[in-house]
Order: structure tokens, then sequence, then C-alpha cells
């Protein structure tokens, strides 16, 4: 190699890992923001934890519907934003008897307003479609994120301990298995739907979580969290972080784009940021209801 090519090569190497660094530390940063605002509404109190997550519902469908705008598609996004981001208020409001009939009622009754608004209104070519689209982004923005409201019924005595602990286990699953992605990733887990995520970074991740939990059950010191219920919530985790994160992958790759939007430094939206947390909620909810809680 003559020396002008080699000291490109070194040039480019070093420019490289400095503009990976800086993306690594704005996400970090953007990362860390973020669990301080959700952990500060936590101890805030039930009610600005609540609006936390409706607000955090009704930007993700937003990014949701306007990404899929784009492309041609036409869901009831004013419908759907409206059903969506009411999902954590009327949970709130059931988190003390733990009776989800409203929300299944919620749902039953959108179901056919749906159908309706979307066959009829001018301009739709495809209402089926729309309808699959506007029924995607409420079950798995809205009613999945809901399910950390009725969290809050669970611990009565503290309540903000119980989706504080999944939560925690969450970002740190995410946090590792990207650095760890970033720095030794080399076999892909499912390289067709999301390159950047690697086997590595999934195992980083998992002892990661496994830590975490352990560190959890010492220090939250609620008689809940046992040993063995920190370590089923880490399988927990483990499993349905990374599916909820391929998931939305899959949605964006099939529609050709790599974020939902640039919202949040680092991390693209709302939707990217929070993806992982749509199924672990719902999973973990249920499992703590009824093997743990029995409520």
């Amino acid at each position: 190699m003559a020396p002008g090519e080699k000291y490109a090569s070194e040039t480019g190497e070093r420019s490289s890992l400095a503009s990976r660094f800086t993306n690594f530390a704005v996400r970090v940063v953007s990362a860390v923001i973020l669990v301080l605002i959700i952990v500060i509404l936590l101890w805030w109190g039930e009610i600005p934890f609540t609006v936390g997550i409706a607000l955090i519902a009704f930007a993700g469908l937003w990014e949701f519907y306007s990404t899929f705008a784009k492309q041609g598609y036409k869901p009831a996004m004013l419908l759907s934003m409206a059903v969506g981001s009411a999902f954590p208020v009327i949970a709130f409001f059931l988190r003390d008897s733990q009776d989800l009939s409203p929300m299944v009622l919620t749902l039953a009754l959108y179901v056919p307003v749906l159908f309706a608004w979307c066959i009829f209104r001018r301009g739709s070519e495809s209402p089926t479609t729309d309808i699959s689209v506007s029924l995607l982004g409420v079950v798995m923005v809205g009613f999945c994120l809901a399910h950390f409201v009725l969290m809050l019924g669970l611990d009565t005595d503290i309540p903000w301990t119980v989706p504080f602990t999944v939560i925690v286990m969450v970002w740190i699953s995410d946090a590792v298995a990207y650095l760890a992605g970033s720095a030794i990733g080399r076999h892909k887990m499912a390289p067709r739907i999301s390159p950047g995520k690697s086997w590595e970074g999934f195992l980083a991740g998992t002892a990661a979580v496994f830590i975490a939990a352990y560190i959890l059950y010492l220090t939250v010191n609620r008689t809940w969290l046992s040993l063995g219920v920190a370590m089923e919530l880490a399988v927990i985790v483990c499993v349905f972080a990374p599916l909820g994160d391929l998931s939305e992958s899959t949605v964006k790759r099939e529609l050709g784009i790599k974020d939902m939007s640039s919202l949040i430094p680092g991390h693209g939206g709302i939707m990217d940021r929070f993806d992982s947390m749509f199924f672990t909620a719902v999973v973990s909810y249920y499992f703590l209801r009824y093997f743990i809680f029995k409520v």
C-alpha cells in the first residue's frame, strides 16, 4: 500500500471510530435523560406517570401513522390516536380494581367504528389495509403501554416499584445489547430485518439483565420481588424486549425506512426508543398479576 493510501485509510478509520463514539455518546445521553424523566414521573406520583405514558403513546402513534401516511396508506389517524392514548388513562382508573373489562369494551367498540370510518370516508382505495394499520398501532402502542399503568395497582404500598423494575431491566437490556453489538457483533440475529442486531449483543444484554435483576432484588427491597421473581422477570425481558424491537424493525423494513422519526437524538423516534417496552409490559404484567400478586 502506498504511503498516501495508508494515511487515507488510517484517517478514515479514525474518522469512523470518532463518528461511532459520537453517535454512542449522543445515544447514551438521550437514554439517561429519558430514564430520569420516567423515574421522576414515577416518584412524583401515579397521575404524572400516567400522563407521561399517555403522551408517549400519543407521540408514538403520531409517528407510526404519519410514517404510513407518507408511504401512501390512509390509516384512521385521529380516531386511532385518540383511542390509543386513552388506554393509559382508562388503565389509571382500573389500577385498583384490576378489572380490565372497560379496556376490552373500548377495544371492542373501536373495531366496528374503525371499520365504518375507513369504509365510508372518501379517498380510501384499500380500506382493509388501512384498518389493519390503524388497529396495529392502537394495540401495539396504546394498549400495550397501558399495562405499565396497570402495574401501579399491584404493589399497593409502594406502587412505583413494579413498573420501575420492569422499565429498568428493559433499558439495561437495550443499552448493553447496543454497546456490545456495536463493539463485537459479528453474527446477525435477523439480517434481513435488522442488520444491526447481533447474537453477541443479545447475549451481552441477557447477561446484563440478570445482573440488573439481582441488583434490583437487593435494592428495591419489596417482598414481592424475591430472587426467583427477579430472575423470572429477567427471562421475560430477555425474550420479549428483543422481540418488540425486531417487530418494529419489521414494520420499518417493509416501509423502507431506518427510523420512525428523528425526535430523540441517537435513537430515532418514540417508537424506536420504546419498541422493546410494548410486549414486555404486557407479559410482565400478566405474569406478576396472576402468578405473584394473584389478584
